[in-house]
């Protein structure tokens, strides 16, 4: 009984991150991070749902959100967002699909 009430929080937040991504409730970049965290708690890390987000965090990585924008001048956080946003349009098509799979892998 551990073991499934233990997988089965962390799914639970997996697809709420990935629904709150589909709909605009969540920074894209936030929810791509907590579900590359949020995968090691889930029983199968390694499942194919998460190739997309995995590569697309990787791609993301040093771009700064939440607290540590405080650490960076305005002039690099004006520069860096809009390459963010750039890259963000791009893979958006990409980022939906792989939350839609996640959904649809992990919602009992």
């Amino acid at each position: 009984m551990f073991q499934i009430e233990h997988l089965h929080l962390p799914r639970h937040e997996l697809v709420n991150v990935a629904n709150a991504m589909l709909v605009g409730d969540m920074n894209l970049i936030k929810g791509i991070r907590r579900i590359c965290k949020l995968r090691f708690s889930v029983g199968d890390p390694e499942n194919e749902v998460f190739l997309a987000i995995r590569g697309i965090e990787s791609e993301t990585d040093t771009y700064p959100v939440g607290r540590v924008r405080l650490n960076y001048t305005p002039e690099y956080l004006r520069r860096i967002d809009v390459e963010m946003q750039g890259y963000l349009e791009q893979a958006k098509g990409d980022i939906f699909q792989a939350c839609q799979e996640i959904v649809q892998t992990f919602s009992y």
